[in-house]
């Protein structure tokens, strides 16, 4: 029976052959939806942080109203990092995020992060990206709904049940076994 390699874990069973791998539970695929949908919100508010920077920063900073430009700046740096650490949890959970931001590595907490970006972008309807920051924070609102709702009916399931992406981030090469320290591919 041919299992696809995302199956298997980079541990080795215990008392198993050199280069075998383990087999780990799948990610659930609504799991899978949820993750996908909010790195793209994220990457959205990213995107909304660069453009807000190239349009709305530059032009306050043109138009010589420095404190409307610090603002505009700090607006635009709070969407662009905020989106940067939601593509992380989202994606790949990164280590620097789940120690600065532990909300992220829960549903529930990235639901109610979504639902604050959502609102906060959709207020900054100053400039010239009004339409773009509105369709933005709609989108965040749905996911920031979505992912509520789905740590509600998870609410009562293990950590490694409902957050299958940390198992991946906090699973180590048993040191024991020098075989499961080889790389991938290796026999």
């Amino acid at each position: 029976h041919f299992r696809p390699p995302s199956a298997y874990t980079v541990d080795a069973p215990p008392g198993g052959v050199a280069g075998s791998r383990a087999p780990r539970p799948p990610m659930r695929s609504s799991q899978a939806v949820l993750r996908l949908c909010g790195g793209l919100g994220s990457a959205l508010l990213l995107l909304a942080g660069v453009i807000g920077v190239l349009v709305d920063f530059l032009g306050a900073l043109f138009d010589g109203d420095f404190l409307r430009a610090l603002h505009e700046l700090a607006s635009c740096t709070m969407l662009g990092v905020g989106g940067a650490a939601g593509v992380l949890a989202e994606i790949r959970p990164h280590p620097v995020v789940t120690e600065n931001a532990p909300y992220l590595s829960r549903l529930s907490g990235r639901g109610v992060f979504y639902a604050f970006m959502g609102m906060f972008v959709m207020g900054r309807t100053r400039g010239g990206e009004a339409v773009f920051d509105i369709l933005v924070g709609i989108y965040v609102l749905g996911v920031a709904v979505a992912e509520m709702a789905a740590a509600y009916q998870l609410r009562n399931l293990p950590p490694a049940l409902s957050e299958p992406a940390l198992r991946e981030m906090h699973a180590t090469p048993q040191m024991s076994d020098p075989a499961s320290l080889q790389p991938v591919g290796v026999a």
